[in-house]
């Protein structure tokens, strides 16, 4: 596999009836690529009509930051069946954000306008223009002519269809609106939770205190019934066999003390 110099393209271009790009411009080969140009339809997730939007002549279009668009190229491309064809994005819309999320190739026997799906991954608005060439396609030899060619209905490839349409509707929310949410998400987190969380510390410290309450308001009966109880039981007088009766002092004997010496 060998891809086309530019000399060939041009010269596969004039060489049979049936062109290999229309309407086409030799200026526009470039380094064995050619420049393709946007077309007639466009449609953008974010567009305020949901649908498609026809371009008029050197009409811009732009391309929110975050969002999809789906563009028509201005020509009708063939590929041959000894052929195949790799498509791409101009490497100035590359550098502002451009991203291609549709296809690479174009199989052997396509003929037809590309479509291309692409994605605005920068943070700016991206405007491009009807007839602004803002893709590159490439031609490159298979080992030999192939009978498995691309079969497609040409009213669905030369116009953009609900169906494509459909696949793409919807805003998308892009990465700096999505930033945008989550910090607004933060702040009011923070919020009710420096607003939350005293509240909840003093229903727990009122719980608590309600549950102490109750077990000192269970106990203290007892205690109460305790009291009154010793309050009315008689004295006993507990006898206790091991303490002797103290001798009454007519019969103790008298101890005499010896007197000092002088």
């Amino acid at each position: 596999m060998a891809f086309w110099t530019s000399d060939k393209l041009k010269t596969e271009q004039t060489r049979t009836s049936e062109p290999l790009i229309a309407p086409y411009n030799a200026k526009r080969v470039k380094q064995g690529a050619y420049e393709l140009s946007l077309g007639p339809e466009a449609f953008v997730t974010s567009g305020p009509t949901g649908t498609k939007k026809k371009l008029r002549s050197r009409e811009q279009l732009p391309i929110p930051p975050g969002q999809f668009a789906l563009l028509l190229t201005e020509e009708v491309v063939r590929i041959p069946n000894n052929a195949i064809g790799f498509i791409s994005v101009r490497f100035g819309l590359k550098r502002r954000g451009i991203v291609n999320v549709s296809g690479f190739h174009v199989d052997a026997g396509f003929v037809g306008r590309l479509k291309f799906a692409v994605y605005n991954a920068g943070g700016q608005k991206i405007v491009v223009e009807r007839g602004e060439p803002i893709f590159m396609i490439w031609y490159s030899d298979l080992t030999e002519p192939t009978t498995d060619l691309y079969k497609g209905d040409p009213c669905v490839l030369n116009e953009i269809t609900s169906q494509d349409v459909m696949f793409l509707q919807g805003e998308v929310a892009s990465p700096a609106e999505l930033k945008k949410e989550l910090d607004k998400l933060k702040t009011e987190f923070t919020f009710w939770k420096s607003l939350l969380v005293p509240i909840l510390v003093g229903l727990i410290i009122l719980f608590f205190k309600s549950c102490f309450e109750q077990q000192n308001s269970k106990g203290l009966p007892t205690q109460n019934a305790n009291i009154q109880e010793s309050r009315e039981r008689p004295n006993r007088t507990v006898p206790n066999n091991d303490v002797k009766p103290t001798p009454s002092p007519n019969n103790s004997p008298t101890l005499l003390r010896p007197e000092p010496s002088k």
